[in-house]
């Protein structure tokens, strides 16, 4: 119970956020601008360190973990200080929210959280903190990120002709654990973290508790997983260290100009094989309203209403015209439909995917009445993905590269000083 719970609030938000120290006696061991970090506030992230990557606990063990933690709480300081001055504070309503989601995620009754809390010994305030730094931190992205990123046309066009060559080749399940370099003088700490992680790694920690607690990348909330990765996609040294490796296998440190990268290799599979339920379609339904306690003659008339109007059907765009003509009858467009989303009406699961271009099917009886369906394009049934899920992609990894660019513009202009 307790790995799933921890799974689930690492998988809903990334790192904690200290609370500024008070209590008299308390350590300070780094200051990040006004704020201080305590001893106490390392150790109790520590300890959730350990229950998260199920290590057997050891003075040598916390030792070791806590120049990393360290460096996440500046990073979450800064963040937290950040939001703040731009007025995107969390508020209580949402870190109860988030709560209220880890519960649910960890199959947690309302209110358990804070009891798991207090069996393992972590305060909830604590958690709380964890919860405010992830909510500030996607509130900045939003506001100040997001609007330098965009993804042109051209960016698809380019993608997608990538993607052509890379047809029948083998793509690569990635996870991977960032530790950024800013300044030249920070690579061998860099270098350092990225070695203790390894040795966690060797030691039995899992891939993705190690990601969500210590990767500085935006995909730390999901274990670090990067999805499906082509050869070509990533840098050339990450891209030679993931051909190299097997399934299940993990890569020593490996250094870009960003920083350290650890990468994980979960799966293989050919790209571009043929995956029915992820085709995207464009659809124009049309629906005879017929109430659910209709009398077989009525179904019988409408059934021929709506033959007669598929008749004269040629392309899509006829069925609105169709539909004009028909009392009772109306239609609208559906845009990128899953074909696996259709599979709750095994009838129409079956046939509007075999449908040509401008072809039209049924009448299907569904509750609001009679429907009848036209196609009017398909995409991605070449294995390849769509445009949208090309330009979502091509967006992430944009918004990835600009939230670093962030962070590290943050961490040099803060002024931190570490405490022997």
């Amino acid at each position: 119970m307790s790995a799933l719970i921890l799974r689930a609030l690492f998988a809903v938000t990334l790192a904690l956020c200290p609370a500024i120290a008070s209590a008299q006696g308390l350590r300070v061991v780094a200051r990040v601008n006004d704020d201080a970090i305590t001893d106490y506030e390392l150790s109790q992230r520590v300890v959730l360190a350990i229950r998260t990557t199920n290590q057997t606990d050891s003075p040598d063990l916390r030792q070791r973990i806590a120049p990393q933690m360290l460096r996440s709480m500046i990073d979450e300081r800064l963040q937290i200080q950040d939001a703040k001055k731009l007025g995107l504070k969390a508020t209580e309503g949402e870190i109860n929210q988030r709560v209220g989601e880890i519960e649910r995620s960890a199959g947690l009754a309302p209110g358990q959280f804070k009891l798991y809390l207090q069996g393992i010994g972590v305060p909830y305030d604590i958690a709380a903190q964890q919860l405010e730094a992830s909510i500030a931190w996607m509130k900045i992205v939003r506001r100040r990120v997001r609007a330098q990123v965009d993804v042109s046309d051209t960016e698809v066009d380019e993608a997608l002709a990538r993607m052509r060559t890379n047809i029948g080749k083998t793509e690569s399940r990635v996870g991977e654990i960032f530790i950024p370099i800013d300044r030249s003088d920070q690579a061998d700490e860099a270098k350092r973290a990225a070695d203790r992680i390894e040795e966690q790694l060797k030691r039995g920690a899992q891939f993705p508790s190690l990601a969500q607690q210590f990767s500085h990348g935006a995909t730390a909330a999901n274990g670090g997983d990067l999805g499906w990765v082509l050869p070509g996609s990533l840098d050339p040294a990450l891209d030679a260290a993931i051909e190299k490796l097997p399934n299940r296998g993990v890569s020593e440190p490996i250094r870009t100009p960003a920083g350290w990268h650890i990468v994980y290799v979960a799966d293989r599979r050919n790209f571009a094989s043929s995956r029915p339920d992820d085709i995207r379609l464009n659809l124009v339904q049309m629906t005879l309203a017929l109430p659910v306690n209709a009398t077989p003659s009525e179904v019988d008339q409408a059934t021929s209403e709506a033959r007669r109007a598929m008749a004269n059907v040629h392309q899509c765009g006829d069925l609105h015209i169709q539909s004009r003509s028909l009392k009772g009858a109306s239609s609208g467009d559906l845009t990128n439909v899953r074909v696996g989303d259709l599979a709750s009406n095994q009838q129409m699961y079956s046939d509007i995917p075999k449908l040509p271009i401008g072809g039209v099917a049924g009448p299907y009886r569904v509750a609001e009445g009679l429907q009848v369906v036209s196609l009017c394009a398909k995409e991605g049934n070449n294995g390849l993905p769509t445009r949208d899920s090309i330009s979502q992609q091509i967006l992430l990894q944009k918004l990835e590269a600009a939230s670093r660019r962030y962070m590290r513009d943050l961490r040099r202009t803060a002024t931190i000083d570490l405490k022997p």
